[in-house]
């Protein structure tokens, strides 16, 4: 290999220093994104469980309130080691919530007319709305939307370096086997949460599923703290 540990390193050993700006560029603007995707999850996940808790605070507030209490003290951690049995914890929420959304499509929980949680819905825009157009709908321009989100859903090359530099005995076969299995086990994760929400909400389904259920769901209020959790130190 290249012995580099990033990927402007192994574009300096193997094509050229003069160029590798673009990479890190690329690399940077991707955690930018990455980041601001993450901020408007833990903005609508945190409000929500204030709302539980009986506070109501806007968007912006919860969201600086998060990064100033929470994430801000995290990167201020010289050494994240210890942070490892919390990531654990967080794939193990992710796990639930497949679980919990499973559960609520099978007990029909949010069906029309008279689910039990139906008129428990914090806005009508969550209401579950189904139309006819069946499979041909996929050609429509909103599904461009899901492509968008597949196209994210596995991002993780700009930290394979260092992923494939702290593996222990990092051999070639090994970080594939990483690699594989780590991907396979997201795929059904997100396969049984997209397929869960869908079949519950159908076009209503909104871009932070748990934002669609109603917040007296003590059910998927536990999935809100888990995927808060998993976000913050995963």
């Amino acid at each position: 290999m290249t012995n580099a540990t990033s990927y402007r390193s192994a574009w300096d050993n193997t094509v050229g220093t003069s160029t590798s700006w673009i990479t890190a560029l690329f690399c940077t603007a991707q955690c930018l994104v990455a980041n601001l995707a993450y901020s408007m999850i833990l903005a609508d996940t945190f409000r929500a469980l204030l709302q539980v808790a009986g506070y109501t605070l806007s968007r912006s507030q919860t969201l600086f309130g998060a990064m100033t209490c929470v994430i801000l003290p995290l990167c201020l951690l010289k050494n994240l080691s210890s942070l490892a049995p919390f990531s654990l914890l967080g794939i193990c929420g992710m796990i639930y919530t497949a679980l919990a959304m499973s559960l609520r499509y099978l007990m029909k929980s949010y069906a029309l007319p008279d689910g039990k949680f139906v008129s428990k819905l914090s806005s009508p825009q969550y209401t579950p709305s189904f139309g006819s157009k069946g499979a041909a709908a996929v050609f429509h321009p909103s599904s461009l939307v899901l492509l968008c989100m597949l196209s994210a859903a596995f991002v993780a090359h700009y930290i394979a370096p260092k992923f494939y530099v702290e593996l222990y005995d990092n051999t070639v076969s090994r970080f594939n086997i990483l690699t594989f299995s780590s991907f396979a086990i997201s795929m059904v994760i997100f396969l049984i949460v997209a397929s869960m929400g869908f079949l519950t909400f159908g076009s209503n389904c909104d871009g932070l599923i748990l934002n669609n259920y109603s917040s007296e769901d003590k059910i998927m209020g536990f999935s809100r703290v888990a995927v808060a959790m998993s976000l913050v130190f995963s």
